[in-house]
């Protein structure tokens, strides 16, 4: 499959909030995500939805080329390359769609952008959740 996209910015706001609807989650479960070893079905959910509508992943698969076309304009070069290369080694130990885990851990590996990683001059906010 050879997928072709362009850089663009990503509406998260309004994904992010449709998304925690339908997992019938709120911020806060968001924010305490990394409280206990699992944070919960509806939680792994809500990141399989965000990660999909802002088109990091489908059909259990990495899009290639998706954190640099999500992400690219706000962190460096070398943060893309080096999420790219560890990121897309994850696979998804099912083809089950309502499967979670996968975005899940694909979240938490997204995760691993440093603040050294953001750009000169993008360096507003980072956050996560």
């Amino acid at each position: 499959m050879v997928v072709c996209v362009q850089r663009t910015q990503v509406q998260a706001g309004p994904i992010k909030d449709q998304c925690m609807a339908a997992a019938g989650i709120t911020a806060q479960d968001v924010a305490n995500r990394h409280e206990t070893d699992d944070p919960g079905h509806s939680v792994k959910c809500f990141f399989r939805c965000f990660l999909e509508n802002i088109g990091i992943i489908a059909d259990n698969e990495m899009i290639p080329g998706a954190f640099d076309r999500v992400l690219g304009h706000i962190v460096t070069v070398e943060a893309v390359e080096r999420m790219e290369a560890t990121c897309n080694m994850i696979r998804s130990e099912t083809t089950d769609d309502e499967s979670c885990e996968f975005a899940w851990e694909i979240s938490e590996c997204y995760e691993g952008v440093r603040l050294s990683d953001v750009k000169n001059g993008r360096r507003t906010r980072i956050h996560k959740g």
